[in-house]
């Protein structure tokens, strides 16, 4: 078992040791009490409007059968669902990113979590490569590597633009993206520790 250092004044880590090894997990994205009051908006707004396209407006007004269909089909088919669907994204549970440092390897487990107004910004730096159905639909991955092939995670560059990542083939992947400058180096200085461990 390493000798660890403290980790950072505030920080978010919950760290787990067993006999099988550590586990450093942490929230994917900042808590944001917003997106629960905007995904139960979209949730009531598409109730209502099925209530009221459905049900009221046969009854308050002669609708003719035809355009009823129409204005079903609609509803059913692009209202409902969207606002389903900004609902789930604003109400998505908020999975932690995970670093498992055992014997044999490290692991690490992407985290997954909701549309956050707090740190918004793949509409900003990573718009260009936003996947909405990626965002929806995909799994979390997990990424193992063992002390010969640890250096392919790597820190580099400095204050806000200080990323810990690796690369994924063509794809990189970033590591503990929205976590404090401090809490991003200590996490970097475990798996230097854990390297050096024989």
């Amino acid at each position: 078992m390493m000798n660890r250092p403290e980790p950072p004044s505030g920080h978010q880590f919950r760290i787990e040791e067993n006999d099988s090894g550590t586990t450093l997990a942490w929230k994917h994205r900042p808590d944001d009490p917003l997106r629960f009051l905007l995904g139960f908006y979209y949730l009531i707004m598409g109730a209502i409007i099925c209530v009221d396209i459905l049900i009221l407006e046969p009854i308050q007004s002669r609708v003719l059968a035809r355009e009823w269909i129409i204005t079903a089909l609609i509803v059913f088919f692009i209202i409902l669902p969207i606002c389903l669907l900004l609902a789930y994204l604003f109400l998505k549970k908020n999975r932690f990113e995970r670093i498992t440092l055992n014997d044999q390897e490290l692991i690490f487990q992407e985290g997954k979590g909701p549309i956050s107004f707090i740190n918004f910004h793949w509409m900003g730096k990573k718009r260009h490569n936003f996947n909405p159905i990626s965002f929806v639909f995909s799994k979390a991955k997990s990424y193992s590597f063992n002390r010969s092939d640890i250096d392919r995670i790597i820190l580099e560059g400095f204050g806000q633009q200080q990323r810990l990542r690796f690369d994924d083939g063509a794809i990189r992947v970033e590591i503990g993206e929205y976590l404090r400058e401090p809490e991003r180096e200590w996490l970097f200085e475990q798996i230097q520790q854990w390297k050096r461990t024989v």
